[in-house]
């Protein structure tokens, strides 16, 4: 059990922009709202070489890798993002979710190994040294099907028909743990790609739960 500190999500108009950059400052997740059809995140400027920032986990698991830090007006000095068309309805339940929780951040418990919920239906791209270190380890095999595959150019790992990771065990240990890939090792606790994992693979919702269908259909 591991205790660690998430950033809430709270929506604002644009009006409201000095009460959203105040919200981002103190480590929350401010989506400003310049129109019904376009919203924009705000969060602190993530630190270079920092792998875990939630602000910028909070950005990948939107399809985005870029962001513009402010140097001027409400936003200064902080990290902004345009959402994209197809993940406003994300931001959307994000913040909904959130809407329970009163402060910019909380304090949450979650165990790892009651969950696993980051090693299904995920897609861990294998980098240079991630080869390089299966083959150290003796396990050049895992590079190869029906461990892995070649994708775009790539190594990707490859999920068995249930969507669960090859080298997830039963009790939700990794069977290479000592070898496992770096997106794994440092894939952060309580990111926005952990929470999300945690509600879509296994319905557990650190705050207000979704109304109708869940998950969303596709």
């Amino acid at each position: 059990m591991a205790r660690v500190v998430r950033s809430v999500v709270r929506r604002f108009s644009a009006r409201f922009a000095a009460a959203a950059a105040a919200f981002a400052r103190e480590g929350g997740h401010a989506v400003v709202w310049e129109t019904e059809g376009k919203a924009r995140l705000v969060v602190r400027a993530p630190k270079r070489g920092d792998f875990t920032d939630l602000g910028a986990w909070s950005m990948y698991d939107l399809g985005l890798e870029r962001w513009t830090v402010r140097k001027t007006g409400p936003f200064a000095g902080l990290a902004t993002v345009k959402v994209p068309d197809d993940a406003l309805h994300i931001v959307r339940r994000r913040a909904e979710r959130d809407s329970i929780h009163p402060e910019a951040t909380r304090e949450v418990d979650f165990d790892c190994l009651a969950c696993g919920a980051c090693c299904r239906d995920n897609e861990v791209v294998l980098d240079e040294d991630d080869v390089a270190k299966l083959r150290a380890g003796g396990r050049a095999d895992l590079l190869k099907k029906p461990w892995s595959k070649r994708k775009n150019g790539r190594i990707v790992l490859t999920l068995k028909d249930n969507g669960r990771c090859h080298h997830l065990r039963r009790d939700n240990k990794c069977r290479i743990y000592e070898l496992r890939p770096a997106a794994c090792s440092v894939f952060p606790v309580a990111s926005e790609c952990c929470v999300s994992a945690r509600e879509y693979e296994l319905e557990i919702f650190d705050g207000l739960a979704p109304e109708g269908e869940w998950p969303w259909p596709d």
